[in-house]
């Protein structure tokens, strides 16, 4: 009977560890991201690439509509956050709206902005800031985990 229960508890430990194991990532003891909770961020240094930046999103909102998405615009980027920019298929404003209605947080760099003589007045609605771009971009990947694109 003791045999029993030693071999109960050696089970026990072993399925134990194999749970921790999938639970953490590997190497470290920081839990893994559930499929429900990808955070993404998309760095967008180039109004060139805000097209392909917003396309991208929402084909990844269609397929995985519970992943939290940053948009980090800086350098040339910022202006793709400026109310009235556009390309060749229109202003960038009503589908960045689109994707805010749907959790997408755009933020801009304000040591751009200044650089590129933009306003904060001038950015979209709900267009947030931060002090510098590659700070906010380095924060997000390693202390909140972010997957980072760059369209």
């Amino acid at each position: 009977m003791k045999r029993n229960h030693i071999a109960h508890a050696v089970l026990a430990a072993f399925l134990l560890a194999g749970t921790s194991t999938a639970i953490f990532a590997q190497g470290n003891n920081t839990p893994k991201t559930s499929a429900s909770e990808v955070q993404v961020v998309y760095h967008v240094s180039e109004t060139a690439s805000m097209r392909d930046a917003l396309n991208n999103i929402t084909n990844q909102l269609a397929t995985s509509p519970a992943t939290r998405i940053t948009l980090l615009a800086n350098s040339r980027g910022v202006f793709g956050l400026v109310g009235g920019e556009r390309d060749r298929q229109g202003e960038y404003a009503s589908t960045i709206s689109e994707l805010q209605a749907k959790g997408v947080k755009f933020v801009a760099c304000r040591t751009s902005m200044k650089k590129n003589n933009i306003a904060e007045s001038a950015l979209l609605p709900n267009v947030s800031t931060v002090p510098a771009g590659v700070v906010e971009l380095t924060r997000l990947q390693a202390q909140e985990h972010y997957a980072y694109i760059k369209p």
